[in-house]
């Protein structure tokens, strides 16, 4: 069975260890990889470009006796200073003891999310994005596509909503072809990729983390109801 990590299908896979991640450590990241050479080039890369091994100005690397000098190093490459802490990559690890109970309930919560959102709204206007049979899901997120045009309001006008009554709401992502930087570079437009398009116009993220209790998503459920059938 594939696992995520273990590159059968990919020379490198890319891991976020962001605050709202199922690990954490504040802030960065992992990539594994079982290329050698991809992994040297990581390493370096990571560290300023910096190796100590292999030098190309061997005059400098060695004493006049020809022993190593401990402290040399050479930067080959610009590399950047991508280095977890000892504190956040520790953070990280003690995080790894939870990621079960995690994903556990998750789980639960996307299950109670499901039952209340298929009691409370047509699902051909309110609908959670769906997860195949084969799938085990982590839940990182819990995104709902939500017909606001049926609804006569905006995406804009139930985030506010809900944020008076406390509960936070978040719209993952923004198309990337339609950043700036992508548009200009490639001359990307909107209606380029339209099934992204239209998951984005519907796209919204419900509160999801581990501690949420049911009385919690009984009530996001609840003010969601309010906001979208009575106006």
């Amino acid at each position: 069975s594939y696992r995520i990590g273990d590159n059968s299908h990919s020379d490198l896979t890319a891991f976020s260890f962001h605050p709202v991640k199922h690990v954490a450590t504040g802030e960065g990241g992992a990539i594994s990889t079982s290329d050698p050479l991809l992994a040297d080039r990581l390493r370096q890369l990571r560290s300023h470009g910096i190796v100590r091994r292999e030098f190309q100005n061997a005059e400098m690397a060695v004493s006049s006796r020809g022993e190593l000098n401990p402290w040399y190093y050479e930067m080959t490459d610009l590399g950047f200073n991508y280095r977890l802490t000892d504190i956040q990559a520790a953070l990280g690890v003690s995080q790894m003891s939870r990621l079960a109970w995690s994903v556990e309930q998750r789980n639960r919560i996307a299950a109670k999310y499901a039952q209340l959102l298929s009691a409370g709204f047509d699902d051909r206007h309110v609908r959670p994005l769906e997860v195949s049979d084969h799938v085990s899901h982590a839940y990182h997120l819990y995104v709902v596509r939500i017909d606001f045009e049926a609804f006569k309001t905006t995406r804009a006008n139930l985030m506010n909503r809900l944020r008076e009554q406390g509960i936070g709401t978040q719209v993952h992502y923004i198309p990337v072809h339609l950043q700036p930087y992508y548009r200009d570079r490639y001359g990307h437009r909107p209606g380029d990729f339209p099934g992204c398009e239209a998951y984005y116009a519907q796209a919204l993220s419900l509160p999801m983390y581990p501690d949420l209790t049911d009385a919690d998503i009984e009530l996001v459920a609840a003010e969601l109801e309010t906001a979208l059938l009575k106006e």
